[in-house]
């Protein structure tokens, strides 16, 4: 009878479906240091799940987390290596919103822009934003708190909506328009919104009460057109600690059908993040309000972040479902993280749905940045 073959030399194309069983980062990481075998297998079949991005004056860096910290981190164009722009959100194709700042003389560019980090390709965006007071409106400058694209450039159908530092709130622009639109007079903005996200054909975002603000924009250089539809929203409610701090974010689920909230725990007595909750948006019918609704997140891994979530299906329908989160709340108003010196990487890491006490610091470690707080890059 001829001996059994150790696990270390498994077939690649049998690893590889292990592999892509496994939602855990730590799990994935521990498989890929068995042997050399494994790991190379784990290298060449690339991961769907984003990489950590950690921008600065000095570098940029990126980290690839799926097979081993310690491997090669992925390289990124020149065009944005070592820079310090601003990141405000991302999109899957290697494509970032960016603010550069004005202070920073790394560029030969100044103000928004699209950037995508696998070419260098960058469509600029104007920095101002038409607000329509008096007759013909004022042009503003602007800053962006956080973005999300429609469609990635050059489609016709690329459209990035912005949550603003100014009494707009929202903004839409296409590539090409030489101004911001902001919403009309007549529109609803959250004052106060800490998320949004694309899905099913809407602009999304939630304010702090978590009712939903949706927003459809067609935006060109002969066309300005938005529409708006609003949902007055109670979630759950849940027992919080003395000075709790809860954040939310929004993403579509894994397979697109739902749109998801999540809430995350944050304490400052403990200084750092305790606990999640997942609800999936429940629209209205038969004369019953839109809701929010506790969400069995099962087979799935969601990456969170502002404006760069994305859910994962992980294939294994026994699997539990895991968030992995970055470090970026801030004490004060949505508004808060723009007046940091800098963005710590500590409070970063994983949460199982099964066990919901739990979690486990497995990102890497990386030094605070001085521009803005750590994005998934979704290569």
């Amino acid at each position: 009878m001829a001996a059994a073959r150790p696990w270390s030399s498994l077939h690649e194309d049998l690893l590889a479906s292990i592999f892509l069983l496994l939602a855990c980062l730590t799990d994935l990481v521990r498989a890929s240091a068995v042997s050399k075998h494994w790991r190379r297998v784990a290298l060449h079949n690339a991961s769907p799940l984003p990489w950590l991005l950690n921008p600065s004056t000095a570098r940029t860096d990126c980290y690839r987390i799926f097979g081993g910290f310690a491997d090669p981190r992925p390289a990124l164009s020149d065009e944005i290596e070592g820079r310090g722009a601003r990141f405000c959100g991302s999109a899957p194709g290697g494509w970032v919103v960016v603010q550069n700042r004005p202070t920073c003389r790394t560029h030969h560019w100044r103000g928004h822009a699209m950037l995508n980090l696998r070419t260098g390709e960058r469509v600029p965006l104007p920095d101002r934003v038409h607000i329509p007071i008096k007759s013909d409106g004022i042009r503003c400058p602007m800053m962006i708190r956080a973005a999300v694209m429609s469609a990635a450039p050059p489609s016709p159908a690329c459209v990035v909506a912005a949550l603003t530092s100014i009494q707009t709130i929202m903004a839409f622009c296409s590539p090409g328009v030489d101004c911001w639109s902001s919403l009309p007079a007549e529109m609803t903005a959250p004052p106060d919104a800490q998320d949004l996200t694309y899905h099913d054909g809407w602009f999304w975002a939630v304010d702090s009460h978590e009712d939903l603000y949706c927003y459809k924009a067609k935006i060109s250089t002969s066309t300005r057109t938005i529409l708006q539809r609003g949902y007055q929203i109670r979630a759950p409610r849940t027992n919080m600690a003395p000075g709790e701090i809860v954040s939310r974010y929004l993403l579509p689920s894994a397979s697109g059908a739902d749109l998801l909230m999540v809430r995350r725990f944050t304490s400052p007595a403990k200084g750092r993040t305790t606990r999640f909750q997942v609800f999936k948006l429940q629209m209205q019918e038969e004369g019953r309000p839109a809701s929010w609704r506790d969400y069995q997140m099962t087979r799935q891994v969601l990456f969170v972040g502002r404006a760069c979530s994305k859910a994962f299906d992980t294939g294994h329908a026994g699997n539990p479902g895991y968030i992995y989160f970055l470090d970026d709340v801030y004490p004060g108003s949505p508004h808060s993280f723009l007046q940091q010196k800098e963005y710590p990487n500590t409070d970063a890491g994983g949460w199982r749905y099964s066990v919901s006490d739990e979690i486990v610091r497995c990102l890497p470690s990386a030094p605070p940045s001085d521009t803005s707080p750590c994005i998934w890059y979704h290569h």
